[in-house]
């Protein structure tokens, strides 16, 4: 699901006197306020070059947003470990539209039983892909997001899409 990028005006409305009791502070600042109830959630805005988003369009299909979140095993952990050595607490999986727009991950997916295995912070990775609507091979490239929750969560990022075969120097975030 994509949601509208919010018109500067409206930032700016949000901003005045009358406004702070009715949008969090968290928001205001620009940081993620749709965090899910582990607040373990995050936003990116998606661009598409005009090629994906016209053949993405013309062939009705969708693109698939993959979140994985892991953490680096404390003790207890180390029983729950999967074939990386990490442990997994939880994915969230959206289809979208492919037109650019802001991407909200609820962080709904995160298990909050399975924090207590983790040392330290969650990391979370992010991939794009087409959802294989059309035919059975992924169509496009694109950046993606990999590392520490709290960076992401801190970090303005655009995760841009090309149709494979576009030239194309991809970026992992944060």
């Amino acid at each position: 699901m994509t949601c509208m990028k919010w018109p500067a005006q409206w930032l700016k409305r949000a901003r005045s006197a009358l406004w702070p009791a009715v949008l969090s502070p968290a928001l205001l600042a620009g940081t993620s306020a749709w965090a899910g109830e582990a607040g373990q959630g995050f936003h990116f805005e998606l661009a598409l070059s005009d090629k994906a988003q016209a053949s993405l369009a013309a062939r009705r299909e969708t693109v698939t947003v993959l979140a994985s979140y892991s953490g680096a095993p404390n003790r207890q952990g180390q029983a729950h470990v999967d074939e990386l050595g990490m442990v997994d607490v939880g994915k969230e999986v959206l289809e979208i539209a492919p037109r650019p727009g802001t991407v909200r991950i609820t962080g709904k997916g995160v298990d909050p039983a399975k924090l207590k295995w983790v040392q330290g912070g969650v990391n979370v990775n992010v991939n794009l892909y087409t959802s294989r609507k059309s035919g059975d091979e992924n169509l496009i490239d694109c950046d993606f997001i990999d590392g520490d929750l709290g960076q992401v969560q801190a970090t303005r990022m655009t995760l841009r899409c090309v149709l494979l075969g576009e030239p194309f120097d991809g970026r992992r975030y944060p």
